[in-house]
């Protein structure tokens, strides 16, 4: 599973990020901007493969769910393109991007209604603003996460891969150094390890289930 190994990778990083510090403590660059961010990241994708895997999925729901990522990545891919466009670059992309957003909105449309959803939710569905079915906190929920621990965790880290430049401003108070490292700076990669290690247990654990030949994941691969 992709996102998976993208959970790993972003792990190995943080991990050979701390060994370079550890090596050198005096002199090493404990670099917890980066960590921070690859922690953030690290937890997005832990999340998103729980989503993905969720075993109790029947093959509608797991559909539906499906479609509605299918449907924002539609959405997605053409914001970010159309400038692009406007200057003369053209992408195959557009050539049948309204029949596929159309496609996937009828699929959205039949599948909502045998699970029962007013045509109000499904309007809004259809949308492609949507991502998790029941929003984030419907996914930490399904996962077995603690929510406002999860909140603090990404509220928190969102600092850090968005720049935002109140938390610089606490550099000095942090003693942040850029040879060597503060205590905060320590204590703050020690907590990040701990943190991601703990959302990787498991969701290591759901993958040794999920990836059991023949029973473990409930729907099988769908084109």
């Amino acid at each position: 599973m992709a996102v998976f190994s993208k959970l790993i990778v972003h792990n190995m990083a943080m991990i050979l990020l701390t060994k370079k510090f550890f090596d050198d403590e005096e002199r090493g660059l404990l670099d917890h901007f980066s960590l921070a961010s690859l922690a953030r990241s690290s937890l997005d994708a832990a999340l998103m493969t729980m989503y993905i895997s969720e075993p109790s999925l029947n093959l509608t729901r797991w559909d539906f769910r499906r479609q509605l990522l299918f449907l924002h990545d539609t959405n997605n891919r053409s914001r970010f393109l159309k400038p692009l466009r406007k200057d003369g670059v053209e992408f195959g992309f557009f050539e049948n991007a309204d029949a596929v957003r159309d496609g996937i909105r009828s699929k959205l449309g039949k599948l909502g209604a045998e699970l029962l959803y007013s045509q109000e939710k499904i309007a809004d569905y259809q949308r492609g603003f949507h991502i998790f079915v029941d929003g984030v906190r419907g996914a930490v929920r399904e996962a077995g996460w603690d929510v406002d621990e999860f909140e603090f965790n990404q509220s928190y880290l969102s600092a850090y891969v968005h720049s935002h430049p109140v938390s610089f401003i606490r550099l000095d108070e942090h003693q942040v150094t850029f040879e060597g490292a503060s205590q905060f700076q320590v204590d703050f990669c020690h907590y990040l390890l701990e943190m991601t290690a703990g959302y990787l247990a498991s969701v290591a654990d759901r993958m040794d289930a999920f990836s059991l030949p023949g029973e473990g994941d409930p729907n099988g691969h769908l084109e």
